[in-house]
């Protein structure tokens, strides 16, 4: 069972980008960069408002609180808050969901199994899990909402336009 969690809070991670890349693939041409923009924007909210939020708000890790616990992923004894990891998969999923929230939600499990596991792992408190992924939350949404009202993401391309009309 250890190494089923070791494996989901290390690698599983790597679902999201995956699922990432697919919803970026599938979108029409006409949406790619907007996707892409809403995903890296999001991205730099989120680690900007994390690395506020460490600072303002320290959560030892569970090993460091209880020294009984071993942690199943060698660790340093620094701040968990929040979980790098679960701001990461929260973020890409939240911005996957102004997109397609079919895949939306297959990112979303994906999510929540790498935080749970991060949690069982002891190297993070759910304090830690819940709070990356509300600033996930909100930094998606501020970039959805920034890049929508961004004049050069709403200007339709006119090469498209005569393509679709052959």
């Amino acid at each position: 069972m250890d190494s089923i969690i070791i494996f989901c809070a290390k690698y599983l991670f790597v679902a999201v980008v995956l699922i990432a890349a697919v919803v970026w693939l599938k979108a029409p041409r006409s949406s790619k960069l907007k996707v892409a923009a809403v995903i890296i924007l999001a991205g730099i909210l989120a680690v900007v408002a994390s690395r506020i939020a460490a600072k303002l708000y320290y959560d030892p890790r569970p090993f460091v609180r209880d020294p009984n616990l071993k942690p199943l992923i060698p660790h340093g004894p620094d701040n968990g808050f929040p979980s790098d990891h679960a701001l990461f998969t929260m973020t890409l999923t939240a911005a996957l969901y102004f997109y397609d929230r079919r895949w939306a939600a297959a990112a979303f499990i994906v999510t929540v199994i790498v935080g749970v596991a991060r949690v069982l792992a002891h190297i993070h408190s759910s304090i830690d899990i819940i709070g990356a992924w509300l600033i996930a939350i909100a930094a998606a949404a501020a970039a959805n909402y920034i890049v929508s009202r961004t004049a050069w993401f709403s200007r339709s391309n006119p090469a498209e336009k005569t393509a679709s009309r052959d």
